[in-house]
């Protein structure tokens, strides 16, 4: 038995076409999709979702990536005690029917706890993967490197300036494409925007994710598990979803863009700070 958990947030048409991709799987194993809303669904697209005979669980405020999820996860556990769970964000669409055969198979091949699909898109930085911050010199200087960016966000004239620099350096820039590794790889880091997880992983953990942020570098949390841990995370480009990301980052800087930036930068150091922590606990215990 397979659990899908898929985060909604206000794109009703893309978790429509995630649900629909999932009900089209070729399987004999059984399929259960608990659609958990970050406080977004109206009472009639509330409706909608449920005509599809899925589990929706309706949060009364927005929590985030990693604690909505882990709600959903707690609750498929609690439920059905799948052989997997299958955490997607709801602008994925799974176009092989032959999805779930493939992940039992790599399970009985590789014994993995996580495992990540090859990621396509348009365009898109979705790979897998994942480029992460493995130590915690390249987090401390992401912190000081955010820290300055949120001053420059507040700051009129320093953001102007930041706006000419990032023109003319786009101009100058030799354009880099990231793509998805060819081969199957061990103790990958995985993108968080579709994850499966095996019952072995989630027996040892009590929530699947990290619990504590709220937006930006779950995949970094999950890393330090699968090091410190000795987890076994694998990349399988045999399996594929597809990832509706926009080819390219919004940097209209027109004034009502900067509260969003601010806000999110602003999340992106409370994670960075709760991940030098993080590390430095796991180093606390390896060395005791």
């Amino acid at each position: 038995m397979i659990a899908f958990i898929i985060l909604h947030y206000n794109n009703l048409k893309d978790t429509i076409e995630c649900i629909e991709s999932i009900t089209r799987l070729k399987t004999d194993k059984k399929i259960q999709i608990i659609v958990v809303d970050n406080h977004t669904l109206n009472e009639q697209d509330a409706k909608k979702l449920e005509n599809y005979g899925i589990h929706l669980i309706l949060l009364d405020n927005n929590l985030g990536f990693a604690k909505a999820n882990n709600i959903g996860c707690k609750y498929a556990i609690e439920k059905f005690a799948p052989d997997f769970i299958v955490v997607s964000n709801n602008d994925i669409v799974i176009e092989d029917p032959d999805f779930v055969t493939k992940i039992y198979e790599a399970e009985s091949n590789t014994h993995f706890d996580l495992l990540g699909p090859k990621i396509n898109t348009n365009g898109g930085q979705s790979v897998n993967p994942f480029p992460v911050y493995k130590t915690k010199e390249e987090v401390r200087n992401q912190i000081q490197k955010t820290k300055k960016l949120i001053k420059i966000y507040e700051n009129l004239l320093l953001r102007n300036l930041l706006k000419y620099y990032l023109k003319i350096k786009s101009i100058l820039k030799i354009e880099h494409f990231v793509t998805n590794g060819s081969k199957t790889e061990y103790q990958a880091a995985l993108h968080g925007c579709f994850i499966i997880f095996s019952k072995h992983y989630y027996e040892q953990y009590e929530d699947v994710f990290y619990n504590e942020t709220f937006l930006y570098h779950e995949e970094e949390f999950l890393y330090q598990r699968i090091l410190n841990d000795h987890l076994i995370s694998v990349y399988e480009p045999s399996i594929e979803v597809f990832h509706k990301e926009g080819a390219s980052l919004d940097y209209q800087y027109q004034k009502k863009q900067y509260s969003k930036l601010i806000f999110k930068n602003k999340e992106i150091l409370k994670s960075l700070i709760l991940l030098e922590k993080e590390m430095n606990q796991y180093e606390s215990r390896n060395t005791k």
